[in-house]
């Protein structure tokens, strides 16, 4: 009897070590996933040549979308004008007091035949063709007391004119030059017509008006 009760609690003893240990030890812990962190980060801020090309961009959008803000109207140009004389006695110049007692007098008037109105800026140059063909440039001063000159807008079938004396047969002439070249102001480009008014003398020195509606 006391041989099996030592057994028994030996069992009991060795059972309750087992027991003791298992408690002693910790079930592991489940691992907790990493933190997730999130950097917000700044918009990046333009370069002030970056805005600076970005306005010149809009601007250039601006005008493109509105092409009626930008100014068309250029200088007259030979080829939108059409040049015509009239003599003295077609438009009265012989009644004018300042009409010179040695000389003839002329009016030629300057015609928009152009699509768009165009500016005259100044007084237009003349150079004579004389029979052989040869140029012959000459020469202008204003008359005292002519009313300044004024740049002007002319619309189409508008015109200027000025007025143009010259010499009689005296010294230095050009007999009977056929043709005469009319540069509007600022052309390489001449108009040329008819010249039906007889020779001019005088060294081609001619006395003109300066420009002004017609």
């Amino acid at each position: 009897m006391l041989k099996i009760r030592g057994k028994r609690l030996g069992a009991l003893i060795a059972a309750t070590a087992a027991v003791t240990v298992s408690c002693g030890q910790q079930a592991p812990q489940a691992q907790q996933p990493p933190a997730v962190v999130t950097v917000t980060q700044p918009a990046p801020q333009e370069s002030a040549e970056s805005q600076e090309s970005s306005s010149e961009q809009e601007a250039g959008e601006t005008k493109a979308s509105h092409p009626e803000e930008i100014p068309t109207q250029k200088p007259c140009k030979a080829s939108e004008l059409r040049a015509r004389f009239y003599p003295a006695n077609m438009v009265q110049l012989n009644d004018d007091p300042n009409q010179p007692s040695d000389g003839s007098r002329v009016k030629l008037r300057l015609a928009n035949v152009g699509a768009k109105a165009c500016t005259i800026e100044g007084d237009p140059r003349l150079e004579f063709i004389d029979l052989n063909g040869v140029v012959r440039p000459a020469t202008t001063q204003v008359v005292a007391g002519a009313a300044p000159f004024s740049a002007m807008s002319i619309g189409t079938r508008e015109g200027v004119s000025q007025d143009i004396w010259w010499k009689y047969p005296a010294g230095n002439c050009v007999d009977d030059p056929p043709k005469i070249n009319i540069y509007p102001d600022g052309s390489n480009e001449p108009i040329t017509v008819e010249w039906t008014f007889g020779p001019v003398c005088g060294d081609l020195q001619l006395q003109t008006t300066h420009l002004h509606s017609d």
